[in-house]
């Protein structure tokens, strides 16, 4: 969200808000400490020691996936676009949630693994997991990022701090939810956070059609035009990337793989990113709601919803909502924010101290592999906040972190299909794929960047694996003589 749009809706009773937003959170933080106060590993840090039932990993994957930009930047965007607006999130990211489901969760828990960057190194060799995991903690970093420069404006709206004040404030209490909690703890609050998520919504929701004149009234104000799925005169290749980065993007995140890789058995983890997939949906259709109900009360907060921008729904839920109503509001924000920055920073420790430290160190064990991934869990806080420090848009951040993590889908996507290949094919992908990023997306704004950083990737990958398997062929056999 945009931190001078959000500050403009959200100045009123300040204290109040301030206070109870603090008190919520240091509950937040006490429950993950009680719940991840049994940790003596590094597994029971990142992955909850393997415990997690259907639900309970149903329910993380929701709230993980259910961040500040699903309720803010989609409504937003409805408003502004239609249903055109909505097919990221949360069609998109859906649909990826389902395809973990199918191909990734029950395979990956089956082995074992902890992060990806295990998965790709006995497919592949050390190198692919070295950077394998590198793309990983910068995509996971950035995702940080995000989320806690929606907290850092969340807290500069209702407080007298500014934006840095408010950052600096937003990185300490969620370092410190994560680095005493870990992955139980952020189950444990993630179930608590995804029920006041959706309690809050609901609330809103209903008064948002209550001040419509009820639901039939709010559903035939809509324009039809309301229900396109695409924008008139949007590139093909437009369309494809705005489907194929979240997809792509939630396939190969370690947060959200994170959760199935921490259930107590593949099936268990299969289920649970099916029930993932089914509750992030159907909650993700409220926000989708309050676009298309929204703009018919646009009346109550003053200019039209295309210049409220990022601001539009927290302005409509301060027009509509009571003081005490708004503070629920602001505590669905706080949720999100806090379920998704927690897991974000969760899978940079795990890459850290997986391929990281355990390669420097290979005899460390327990109590020295927790300090491990909690010390990595303070760095990847720093690092996330001076991300956030830099201004850019909460939107544009995300969409970053999903292009960076998109760089793994050829060579993982290869191993699940059993197709085989070398460590230089796989690292060529990866390779290839960032530079073409870097070159046509950030200096080039080249229209369908990431199509072809995909074809490349591709390419690169089937190149350097033909090269390889031409090298490993033995020579042929001396036809014999002709008679």
């Amino acid at each position: 969200m945009r931190t001078r749009g959000l500050a403009a809706r959200l100045r009123g009773n300040r204290a109040i808000t301030l206070t109870l937003i603090l008190a919520y959170v240091a509950a937040q933080i006490g429950l993950a400490v009680w719940a991840g106060r049994g940790a003596r590993s590094d597994a029971d840090y990142l992955l909850a020691g393997r415990s997690l039932g259907s639900f309970a990993v149903g329910m993380s994957l929701f709230a993980t996936w259910f961040a500040s930009e699903t309720l803010i930047a989609t409504s937003a965007e409805v408003a502004a676009n239609g249903l055109a607006g909505a097919r990221a999130e949360p069609f998109a990211y859906a649909l990826g949630i389902v395809l973990i489901a199918l191909f990734v969760a029950a395979r990956l828990r089956r082995g074992g693994f902890i992060t990806i960057a295990d998965f790709l190194r006995q497919r592949y060799g050390p190198g692919t997991e070295a950077l394998a995991a590198i793309c990983i903690a910068l995509a996971a970093t950035t995702w940080s990022g995000a989320q806690l420069y929606a907290f850092a404006a969340l807290i500069a709206a209702v407080s007298p701090f500014g934006f840095t004040e408010a950052l600096i404030g937003a990185t300490l209490l969620v370092m410190t939810y994560t680095l005493f909690g870990g992955l139980a703890g952020d189950v444990v609050t993630d179930i608590i956070q995804g029920f006041i998520l959706v309690a809050g919504l609901l609330l809103i929701g209903w008064l948002m059609l209550e001040a419509s004149g009820g639901p039939v009234a709010a559903w035939q104000a809509i324009p039809p035009e309301a229900f396109r799925l695409t924008r008139p005169g949007e590139h093909w290749s437009a369309r494809a990337e705005l489907w194929l980065i979240p997809v792509i993007g939630t396939l190969v995140s370690q947060e959200a793989l994170a959760r199935t890789l921490a259930a107590r058995s593949p099936e268990v983890a299969r289920r649970g990113a099916f029930l993932g997939a089914g509750i992030y949906l159907a909650v993700g259709l409220i926000p989708v709601s309050f676009g298309l109900v929204g703009p018919q009360l646009v009346h109550l907060v003053g200019p039209g919803a295309g210049a409220l921008g990022e601001a539009f729904v927290p302005a409509l839920a301060e027009a509509l909502l009571p003081p005490w109503l708004m503070i629920v509001f602001t505590g669905a924000l706080v949720s999100a924010i806090l379920s998704s920055v927690d897991s974000a920073l969760l899978a940079v420790a795990a890459v850290a101290t997986e391929s990281g430290y355990r390669r420097l160190r290979p005899q460390a064990e327990g109590a020295e592999m927790l300090r491990a991934a909690r010390v990595s869990t303070v760095l990847a806080s720093a690092a996330a906040a001076l991300l956030a420090a830099s201004g850019e848009s909460l939107r544009a951040l995300v969409f970053d972190a999903e292009a960076i993590s998109a760089v793994l889908a050829v060579p993982l996507v290869a191993a699940l299909l059993g197709i085989r290949a070398s460590g230089r094919a796989a690292t060529a992908a990866m390779i290839v794929q960032l530079a073409a990023n870097l070159v046509l997306d950030r200096w080039l704004g080249v229209e369908g960047a990431f199509l072809w950083m995909l074809g490349a990737g591709l390419a690169a990958f089937a190149l350097v694996g033909g090269l390889d398997r031409r090298e490993t062929t033995p020579e042929a056999a001396p036809r014999a003589e002709e008679a």
